[in-house]
C-alpha cells in the first residue's frame, strides 16, 4: 500500500520569484505524490489574497502559534529557531498523513523535485535531515545547550544536530516529539529533533552529504556539506547557512541553500564578515584538527 504524504512549504516572503519556485511543487502528479500546503507568514503584506490562490494553504501568526502550542520554548528566539513548530501545529490538525516534508522557501534542488522526493520512498525512516553529525564532530556548536528538560537530561556528548532546512518526518514521529515537548523538553530544532528521536529510538537517515548517519549510495549523491568544531557550515559546500545566493550552483541534481532573490542578499560586507569567519575557523580548528 502507497503511503499517504503530505508537502509543507514554508515562507515568510513573498514575491513573483518566490511564487514560481512555490508552483513547481503543485505541478508534480504521479503516483503517491504528495498533498501540497503553502504554510504563509501572517506578516506577509496581502497574504490573504496569497493564500485564496491556493487550495491548501495555512496562514500561521508565530505569537499566536506560541501562545496556542502546550510546549515550553526559549522567549529570547523565534520561530525560526522553532521552526518544527508549524508543522506540529499542522500536524495536530491533519494527523491522517504517514509522512510529512518540511521545506523551507530558500531550498533550490537543481533537477526534478518529484524525482527527488521518489527517490526517498523506499526508505522507511522516521526522520530524514541533512548534515546530521554527531556531538563529537562539532561539539563547540552554539546551540547544544538549548536542549533542556526541567527534570530530565540527555548526556550532551551523545547529542545529534542536523541543518533543518529540508526533512521528512513520520507520523509516529511527529507524535513522540509532540509527546516529549508536551513532557517539558525544549531545544533548537537542529538538535532536539535529531537528538530525541534517536533517542527515542526512532530511526534517523541524512539525505546524502558525508556523514555516519548518510547510506553508502547516498554519500554525496543529493549535497554536500561541511562544518567546523564550532558548527559553521562551509560556504563551498551546496548546503550552507550563509552566505545567501541568488541562483542555485551549477551542480545537478544537488540540493543548494540558502537561495534568496536579490533583495535579500546580504550586503558584501557581511558576505566578507562571514567568509572571513569561516575561514579564520578553518584554520584554527580544521587544519588543527588534521595536524594533532
Amino acid at each position: 500500500m502507497t503511503s499517504r504524504s503530505v508537502l509543507l512549504w514554508n515562507t515568510h516572503v513573498w514575491n513573483s520569484e518566490i511564487e514560481d519556485e512555490f508552483e513547481k511543487f503543485l505541478e508534480m502528479d504521479y503516483p503517491g505524490s504528495p498533498e501540497i500546503w503553502l504554510i504563509l507568514d501572517a506578516g506577509i503584506p496581502g497574504v490573504a489574497g496569497v493564500a485564496r490562490k491556493y487550495d491548501h494553504c495555512m496562514i500561521l501568526d508565530p505569537e499566536e502559534l506560541f501562545r496556542h502550542l502546550p510546549y515550553p520554548r526559549f522567549e529570547e528566539f523565534g520561530i525560526l529557531h522553532h521552526s518544527h513548530f508549524p508543522v506540529l501545529a499542522f500536524f495536530l490538525s491533519h494527523r491522517d498523513y504517514d509522512n510529512y516534508w518540511f521545506i523551507e522557501f530558500d531550498v533550490r534542488y537543481t533537477g526534478d523535485w518529484g524525482s527527488f522526493l521518489r527517490s526517498f520512498e523506499p526508505f522507511t525512516h522516521d526522520f530524514i535531515a541533512s548534515h546530521i553529525r554527531h556531538y563529537r564532530e562539532e561539539p563547540l556548536w552554539h546551540w547544544w545547550y538549548t536542549l533542556q528538560h526541567p527534570t530530565k537530561a540527555i548526556d550532551r556528548t551523545s547529542c545529534l544536530r542536523s541543518f533543518n532546512v529540508i526533512f521528512r518526518i513520520s507520523n509516529r514521529a511527529l507524535e513522540f516529539i509532540d509527546r516529549e515537548q508536551r513532557d517539558g523538553w525544549q531545544g533548537f530544532n537542529e538538535v532536539s529533533l535529531p537528538t530525541l528521536l534517536y533517542h527515542g529510538g526512532y530511526r534517523i537517515m541524512d539525505f546524502g552529504g558525508d556523514g555516519d548517519f548518510t547510506p553508502p549510495e547516498l554519500r554525496n549523491k543529493t549535497y554536500t556539506s561541511h562544518g567546523l568544531k564550532n558548527g559553521l557550515l562551509s560556504p563551498f559546500c551546496t548546503m550552507c547557512w550563509r552566505p545567501s545566493r541568488n541562483k542555485a550552483g551549477s551542480h545537478r541534481n544537488k540540493l543548494y541553500h540558502s537561495i534568496k532573490p536579490r533583495s535579500m542578499l546580504e550586503s558584501p560586507v557581511e558576505r566578507l564578515h562571514y567568509l572571513y569567519t569561516w575561514m579564520r575557523n578553518f584554520f584554527r580548528y580544521d587544519l588543527l584538527k588534521r595536524t594533532v
